[in-house]
């Protein structure tokens, strides 16, 4: 049985959009539509959605940024997201799912897949926080709640310094270079250079030098970046 809900769409491409809309709105739900990320955030909050549909590619942010955002926000923090994308890059996945995507779904996709997605999104409860957390040391990453602490104190990180960090906690040890960090952090925006990576590096030491913890984020010369417990 299919629940009605307050569904938000978003996605640049109004085709697709439009095509979405029309198959939801015909099961009863009531559907809004955003072409960008900033109209999609005002809309969220005003409207305060049952689910928002999100697209991994958006004119002015990727959708991961959009949900980073959204995690951090105490009202809107608990919506369900359904993340899509048409890019032929199986990191996409892996990213929406950690940046604390409900569910993801490819497109192009069958209606059928498309809607059973939405209908499993809706089934969660949306008013209870669940935990994953993630830890090294004295720090300590609450994926749901999107919520760093540093030796029990919470820090504030910006989502892009939040994303590096916790992909860094993911890959202990392993030698990541600037360009697998670009892949796997900024999806391959081609108007970025390497050097974005050394810049959001910096702040992220500069947050955790307090507690002495930036000495885990290592250069590696010649190759890129390592986080390892061992210095």
């Amino acid at each position: 049985m299919t629940t009605l809900a307050s569904i938000l769409l978003v996605d640049s491409d109004l085709a697709t959009r439009s095509a979405m809309a029309g198959e939801l709105r015909s099961l009863g739900h009531d559907v809004r539509e955003s072409d960008d990320a900033n109209s999609a955030w005002n809309k969220a909050l005003r409207v305060r959605p049952d689910l928002m549909v999100c697209d991994y590619s958006l004119p002015d942010l990727t959708g991961v940024d959009l949900l980073a955002d959204i995690r951090l926000n105490d009202d809107l923090k608990n919506m369900r997201v359904l993340m899509t994308s048409g890019r032929d890059d199986s990191s996409d996945l892996v990213i929406a799912l950690r940046a604390g995507a409900d569910d993801f779904v490819a497109k192009p996709f069958r209606v059928p897949e498309f809607i059973a997605r939405v209908d499993a999104c809706l089934r969660r409860p949306a008013n209870i926080e669940r935990s994953s957390v993630v830890s090294a040391s004295g720090i300590s990453i609450d994926t749901v709640a999107h919520r760093v602490t540093v030796d029990g104190s919470a820090v504030v990180l910006a989502p892009r310094e939040y994303q590096l960090l916790l992909f860094f906690l993911g890959n202990r040890d392993r030698v990541l270079s600037r360009a697998q960090l670009l892949s796997q952090v900024w999806a391959r925006d081609v108007s970025l250079g390497p050097r974005t990576v050394d810049v959001h590096i910096r702040r992220l030491r500069s947050v955790l030098e307090p507690s002495g913890y930036d000495k885990y984020v290592q250069t590696v010369r010649g190759c890129g970046y390592r986080f390892s417990l061992s210095v």
